[in-house]
């Protein structure tokens, strides 16, 4: 029999309790969770970033009880193809918001699209909150 793996894809950088909400929320949906991390030099956040480097990202999200195991890839794309998933989860913000290529690969392969429904958080807004002087 085999397993209903989940995946989900991101740059991860700072890990946040909104991402450990959108990891618990995916991991109820399948047997195995798989976290693809986008790679250093594919990183599109800013000057700055990432803060953690690709290794430093996969090894804090694999330290996660409910994460099964961790990539690193380029792309999300990528991901899916390495993968296999049968569910390809998104916390709601990424509503409206998922590369063509990514649901023309999920509907062609059959995969579920899911949103958690998790409260977001935004690394970026944090990062810029305790960057103001106090």
């Amino acid at each position: 029999m085999s397993k209903k793996v989940v995946l989900c894809n991101g740059v991860f950088d700072i890990l946040h309790v909104g991402h450990l909400r959108h990891f618990q929320a995916a991991r109820l949906h399948g047997d195995w969770l798989v976290v693809s991390i986008t790679k250093d030099a594919f990183v599109n956040k800013g000057p700055g970033r990432p803060v953690f480097t690709d290794q430093q990202r996969r090894e804090m999200v694999g330290s996660l009880t409910c994460v099964d195991r961790t990539i690193l890839v380029s792309y999300s794309l990528e991901a899916l193809e390495l993968v296999e998933p049968q569910v390809f989860a998104k916390g709601k913000d990424y509503k409206g918001k998922i590369l063509q290529e990514d649901l023309d690969y999920c509907k062609a392969n059959n995969i579920e699209i899911l949103f958690t429904d998790e409260p977001t958080y935004s690394s970026t807004e944090l990062l810029h909150h305790y960057d103001r002087p106090r």
